[in-house]
């Protein structure tokens, strides 16, 4: 890898490269689990005491933190640029900051199903683990652009090259404890990042047998001093997978009514409101279970338009990154493309039976204020980072 040309972006100069087509899919997506969070949970909310019987509950909820976390993209996406977060101090303070907040939430979250992955921050309750998503990102890039710059080239057989790798896996293995799921994003966030690192065959097959090693001796050390390294929730998700069908009311609940739901769906849909498994047959209609609610009610059409809105994301992403000879832009840009793609995948792949349930959110579809600020986070830095490879392939044909 050869080291890139610094250069300098004006944030006046690169905003007349905003890709405008990004912000669309943001807001078409926004709206659109708006919409599907009122429609799938009007009815439980309806009904129960802890939302004081008010079916607009989790619609008003989640209205906050859509308008919180598209002043949050605004204010990246407009007024900020790389040169904010290569600064040394940025992803040192996001990676310190991640794991304060991952012991505080040991020490004083809040469980929920069986997992301990909230904590308490003045008026709302954050799941700390969403955000290290972007964090590892930002920080990977940080360490390897510098790298470059510095030493000219990455050397495949610079071992400090593994000490970042090393301290971003133990702390995905520490939120694996309680957030399966989100540990396996960013598992393979880590993992799609070095691999795009393009070191030699050789040292990149022996960082990977050196990372399932690690893996293997903190699971075996989980196991040896507390008994188990998934909890008996994640265990029953992982055997519903299997058998969904032996226990249709029970474990098999969600997964089985799911399957339904999607089948109701057809071709367009039941309609908006409309959709009947949502009426307290699946209890998690409005989070994990959103995609079969907009499968009911929209039908292939629909689920068709928002993978459409998806895959612009993830293309845009992927070829951007593509096209630039700035490493650091370019492992942001692949990073949050993983990222996402990864997460849809979860979530969908759940829901549909195609792997088992991990109880991740679908990216800004889901109800859940800590999943978007985190994506919202992750789409502005992208679109910083399209912004300024559009505007240095602008100057470089000028």
């Amino acid at each position: 890898m050869k080291k890139a040309k610094r250069l300098n972006y004006p944030i006046s100069k690169t905003n007349q490269h905003i890709d405008y087509v990004i912000i669309f899919a943001y807001i078409a997506l926004a709206i659109i689990g708006l919409v599907m969070i009122y429609s799938g949970s009007m009815v439980k909310s309806s009904r129960s005491e802890m939302t004081n019987f008010n079916p607009k509950f989790f619609f008003d909820s989640q209205l906050r933190f859509v308008i919180f976390g598209m002043t949050i993209f605004v204010i990246i996406t407009f007024f900020t640029s790389s040169r904010l977060f290569r600064k040394p101090i940025i992803p040192i303070a996001l990676i310190a900051g991640s794991i304060l907040l991952l012991l505080a939430t040991q020490l004083f979250g809040i469980e929920v199903n069986g997992e301990k992955n909230w904590i308490r921050l003045g008026f709302i309750n954050l799941q700390t683990s969403e955000f290290v998503k972007i964090v590892v990102i930002m920080y990977l890039a940080y360490v390897y652009d510098r790298r470059l710059r510095i030493k000219t080239e990455l050397i495949p057989t610079d071992t400090k090259h593994l000490m970042p790798f090393v301290l971003v896996l133990v702390m995905t293995l520490w939120i694996g404890r309680n957030d399966f799921g989100t540990s396996l994003i960013i598992l393979s966030i880590i993992i799609s990042m070095f691999f795009y690192l393009n070191f030699e065959r050789k040292f990149t097959f022996m960082i990977f047998a050196g990372i399932v090693g690690i893996i293997i001796l903190v699971v075996g050390a989980f196991i040896m001093f507390d008994g188990q390294f998934l909890s008996s929730y994640q265990l029953a998700r992982i055997d519903t997978f299997f058998h969904p069908f032996n226990d249709p009311y029970g474990d098999g609940y969600q997964l089985t009514n799911s399957l339904i739901a999607i089948a109701n769906g057809g071709l367009i849909g039941q309609g908006i409101g409309n959709g009947i498994l949502k009426l307290g047959f699946l209890p998690e209609a409005q989070t994990d279970f959103i995609f079969s609610v907009i499968a009911e009610e929209l039908g292939l059409i629909g689920v068709l338009i928002v993978l459409g809105l998806y895959a612009t994301i993830v293309i845009k992403a992927f070829y951007y990154s593509y096209h630039t000879g700035d490493l650091y832009l370019r492992l942001i840009t692949f990073g949050i493309g993983i990222y996402i793609t990864i997460q849809c995948f979860f979530n969908i792949g759940g829901a549909t039976k195609t792997i088992p349930l991990t109880g991740v959110p679908l990216p800004l579809l889901s109800y859940g204020g800590s999943s978007f600020l985190s994506i919202s986070i992750a789409l502005a830095v992208l679109s910083v980072a399209i912004k300024e490879i559009r505007y240095r392939k602008a100057i470089n044909r000028d």
